[in-house]
C-alpha cells in the first residue's frame, strides 16, 4: 500500500528562494550570480543539519535548468523543475558521501561528468557529507574540479568542513550557513500549523524551537511528531514539555531564585525531586545554563533584544536578579559549565548537580560576607585618615616630601592576586585548593605579615593547611619572605580592634605631638574622631 502522508519537513520544503529563512546572506549572493551570469564551477555550502543546505542547492540547480532561465525565479511548473522537486532527474544528480566515499565511486563520477546534460543547461552534481570522502577519492575528484566541463556545476554540502583538503576549499566559491534563530523556527511552525489548522500554545512552540538547536529540518519533524501525538487536540507546553522530557520553566525559576535566597533545602529538594522522577539532570542544567545566559544579557544590557523570552518572564527575571552583581552571575555561569560536563562524565549525576547549588550558595554568601569587610575596611582607614589629617595639616611640607611608599602593600597584592592564584595552580590544581584561595579576602598588610580571611571554616581550615604553598608563591611573585596569617570572623574582628590601637599609638608618638607636649603645658593628648 503506498503511503500517501508526507512529513511536514517534506511537505513544506521550499520551492524558491524566497522561501529560504535565516540564510539571506547566502541566498542574495546566488541570485545576483544568477541575475550576471557569473556561475562558478564548483559551490560548498557548509554549516549544522537541517538548515537548508540541500534544499538551497537544488532551488539553486532548479534556477540554473528551468526552461525559463536561467533564472531567480524557477518556475516549478516545467518538465525540468518537477523532475527536481520528484528528485528523479538525470541532469541534477545527488550522490550521499558518507555511503560512496570511495574511489571507484569518485572515477564512475568522472566518466559520467562527459556525457552531456539530458534536458537542462547544466548537469549538477550535488554529494551531500562530502567530508565523508577518503583522500583517494577526494584525490581524484581534484582533477575534475581544475579542467571541469563547461556544463558541469558541483554543489558540495557538509557539516565539516575543516576535514575537507585544502586543495578542494580553494577550488570552490564556500557559502557558511549559520543556525536558525529561535524566532524564526517558531514564526515557520506557526505558518505550518496555521496552514494544517493545528491549535496550540505559545509556550509550546517556542519549546520545540529551542530543543531543536537551531535546526529547522529538526523543529519540522518534532512538530509533526507532536500534532499526531496530540490527536486534533490543542499542543500544550505541558505536552510538549512531557513528550522532550523537559521541566516546567518555572523549575528554573524557582531554582534560580531559591540560589538567591540562600536556601540550601529548598533547591535541594527540587534536584532530588528531579532525578526522582527519572529526568536527565544535564538536560536540565543546559537549560539552567541557558537562564543564566539570559540573567548575564539582562543584567548587561537591561534589555531583552537578544533574548527569546516574553515581556512577563523578562520581568520576573529582572526581579529575581536584581540584587545580584554581574561578577556573580558570570562565577556562577563557570561553575554550571564546568558541572555539565562533570555530570556528562559521572555516574552521580544528582551528586554533582547538587555540589553546584551549595558552592553557588557558599559563592553569594562570601561576595556578601567581602561587601561587608570591605564597608568595615573603608569605614577603618576613613577614621584612620581624619585622626591622621589633624596631624598632617601641620607637618612642614619638606617632612612630607621625604615620605615615599618604598614597601609593599595589601593593594599592590591584592591587583596581583590572579597571578598567585595562576601560580598556586601550576603546583597544584586541587579543586578546592583553588577554591579556597579564589573566596578568601584580603583583610590587611603588615610586613612581613599577609593577613587572610577564609569564607567558613572549612576553607579556614584548607588555607591554613597551605600557607607553606602560598608563602612560595608569593616569594616568587614579589621577591619576598611574606608570612601568611589566615584568620576566621572572631580574629579578624579582634584584628580591626588592635589595628585601631596601633593607629592611635603611631599618632601618639608622632614627632609633632612629641614637640608640642614639650612645647605646651599639655600633660595629657586625646586624639578625638571627628563626626560627619
Amino acid at each position: 500500500m503506498e503511503n500517501k502522508y508526507l512529513v511536514f519537513a517534506r511537505k513544506w520544503r521550499p520551492q524558491n528562494f524566497d522561501e529560504i529563512i535565516g540564510q539571506d546572506h547566502v541566498i542574495i549572493s546566488l541570485k545576483r550570480a544568477i541575475e550576471i551570469e557569473r556561475i562558478m564551477h564548483a559551490y560548498l555550502f557548509s554549516g549544522p543539519r537541517g538548515i537548508g543546505k540541500t534544499t538551497t542547492a537544488r532551488v539553486f540547480a532548479k534556477a540554473l535548468n528551468c526552461d525559463k532561465g536561467p533564472t531567480v525565479n524557477p518556475c516549478n511548473e516545467c518538465v525540468v523543475c518537477k523532475e527536481i522537486i520528484e528528485g528523479n532527474s538525470l541532469d541534477v544528480i545527488e550522490i550521499d558521501g558518507a555511503s560512496n566515499r570511495g574511489i571507484d565511486e569518485i572515477r564512475q563520477l568522472r566518466e559520467n561528468i562527459w556525457i552531456g546534460s539530458a534536458r537542462g543547461k547544466y548537469k549538477i552534481y550535488i554529494i551531500d557529507e562530502v567530508h565523508m570522502l577518503t583522500k583517494e577519492a577526494f584525490n581524484a575528484l581534484l582533477k575534475t574540479l581544475e579542467e571541469p566541463p563547461r556544463h558541469v556545476i558541483f554543489i558540495f554540502a557538509t557539516t565539516d568542513p575543516k576535514n575537507i583538503p585544502e586543495t578542494i576549499l580553494s577550488r570552490c566559491q564556500h557559502f557558511r550557513f549559520r543556525r536558525m534563530p529561535v524566532n524564526l523556527i517558531i514564526e515557520n511552525l506557526k505558518m505550518i500549523a496555521k496552514s494544517e489548522k493545528v491549535d496550540y500554545e505559545e509556550q509550546a512552540l517556542y519549546s520545540i524551537a529551542k530543543a531543536a538547536d537551531g535546526a529547522l529540518r529538526d523543529a519540522q519533524r518534532i512538530f509533526d511528531q507532536f500534532v499526531t501525538y496530540a490527536k486534533g487536540e490543542k499542543l500544550t507546553s505541558v505536552l510538549v514539555n512531557e513528550m522532550l522530557g523537559e521541566i516546567e520553566k518555572e523549575k528554573l525559576y524557582e531554582l534560580l531564585e531559591l540560589i538567591v535566597k540562600n536556601n540550601y533545602k529548598g533547591a535541594i529538594a527540587i534536584i532530588e525531586n528531579i532525578f526522582e522522577k527519572g529526568y536527565d539532570l544535564g538536560h536540565f542544567l543546559k537549560n539552567f545554563i541557558e537562564l543564566l545566559k539570559d540573567c548575564l544579557i539582562i543584567k548587561t544590557t537591561e534589555s531583552k533584544e537578544f533574548l527569546s523570552i516574553t515581556q512577563e518572564d523578562f520581568i520576573k527575571l529582572q526581579e529575581i536578579i536584581k540584587n545580584l552583581s554581574k561578577e556573580y552571575i558570570v562565577n556562577i555561569l563557570k561553575k554550571a559549565l564546568d558541572t555539565e560536563f562533570s555530570i556528562e562524565k559521572s555516574h552521580q549525576p544528582d551528586i554533582i548537580f547538587e555540589l553546584f547549588i551549595i558552592d553557588s550558595i557558599l559563592l553569594l554568601q562570601t561576595k556578601k560576607e567581602e561587601n561587608d569587610i570591605l564597608k568595615e575596611n573603608i569605614k577603618t582607614e576613613s577614621k584612620a585618615e581624619k585622626e591622621a589629617s589633624k596631624v598632617s595639616n601641620v607637618i612642614i611640607e619638606s617632612i612630607e616630601e621625604k615620605q615615599t611608599v618604598k614597601n609593599l602593600t595589601k593593594e599592590i597584592i591584592e591587583k596581583r592576586w590572579e597571578n598567585i592564584l595562576e601560580r598556586v595552580k601550576s603546583k597544584d590544581n586541587s579543586p578546592e585548593i583553588i577554591t579556597a584561595i579564589e573566596t578568601s579576602v584580603i583583610v590587611t598588610y603588615s610586613k612581613p605579615d599577609l593577613f587572610i580571611l577564609g569564607k567558613n571554616p572549612l576553607y579556614t581550615n584548607i588555607l591554613n593547611k597551605q600557607t607553606s604553598l602560598l608563602k612560595e608563591v608569593l616569594k616568587e611573585e614579589f621577591g619576598e619572605d611574606i608570612v601568611v596569617v589566615v584568620q576566621d570572623k572572631n580574629e579578624y574582628k579582634k584584628n580591626l580592634i588592635l589595628e585601631k590601637n596601633v593607629e592611635e599609638e603611631e599618632l601618639m608618638n608622632h614627632p609633632l605631638i612629641k614637640q608640642i607636649k614639650k612645647v605646651l603645658p599639655i600633660k595629657e593628648v586625646k586624639i578625638k574622631k571627628k563626626d560627619n
